[in-house]
């Protein structure tokens, strides 16, 4: 039996782990390394997730998966701005993957900021599993990313019909600590240090 909650502070080292195993053995075109876990821990006390937002799946008592959700928004070509959100990184742990918890999590995140009265949620993630939950290709709603581009996997979830209107615009991801997880060197071999140390991994 698998139960959603808001995530609390005391989860914090069970959720680096969790993180680490999820995406031990994820690959993607342009990944340089497994810093997902760094990522958690940069965004531990971050301003830019939305604490309401961030729920653990338990299943007997065992925290196995997780999901957070930072502020993001659209520029428009008038230079206005919407407000979007984004979530990431979503983890389940390897033995509990493809049954059904990260699709779980995502829709129960996505209702409960529908409540709050959120608009829209872009991601970057793998390109033949989030359409399966309803996200579309952000360039059907004429989103690109800052450099241009319109990736398959650039996507975008409408939370109240028409929120993204028609004009298009360019998506800026607003948590900075995305960015320094992935060319932070030094900081993230100083914390994966610490981490293996603690956790007695490689």
């Amino acid at each position: 039996m698998i139960t959603i909650r808001n995530e609390t502070p005391e989860d914090y080292k069970a959720l680096l782990r969790l993180t680490y195993d999820a995406f031990l053995t994820l690959d993607y075109p342009g990944r340089r390394r497994m810093d997902e876990h760094y990522l958690l821990h940069l965004l531990r006390s971050s301003p830019s997730v939305i604490r309401e937002l961030t729920f653990v799946a338990e299943r007997d008592g065992e925290v196995v998966g997780h999901i957070l959700y930072t502020h993001s928004a659209i520029s428009r070509p008038d230079g206005g701005e919407t407000a979007t959100l984004t979530f990431g990184p979503l983890s389940v742990l390897p033995q509990y993957q493809r049954s059904g918890i990260g699709a779980a999590l995502v829709r129960h995140s996505m209702d409960r900021a529908r409540e709050l009265g959120h608009g829209a949620v872009l991601i970057t993630g793998v390109t033949d599993y989030y359409p399966k939950l309803g996200f579309r290709r952000a360039r059907e709603f004429g989103l690109t990313l800052e450099d241009g581009t319109a990736p398959d996997a650039f996507m975008a979830y409408e939370l109240t019909d028409g929120y993204l209107g028609a004009d298009g615009g360019v998506a800026r991801f607003l948590a900075p600590e995305y960015e320094l997880a992935e060319t932070d060197d030094a900081g993230y071999a100083a914390f994966h240090e610490r981490f293996r140390a603690e956790f007695g991994v490689e």
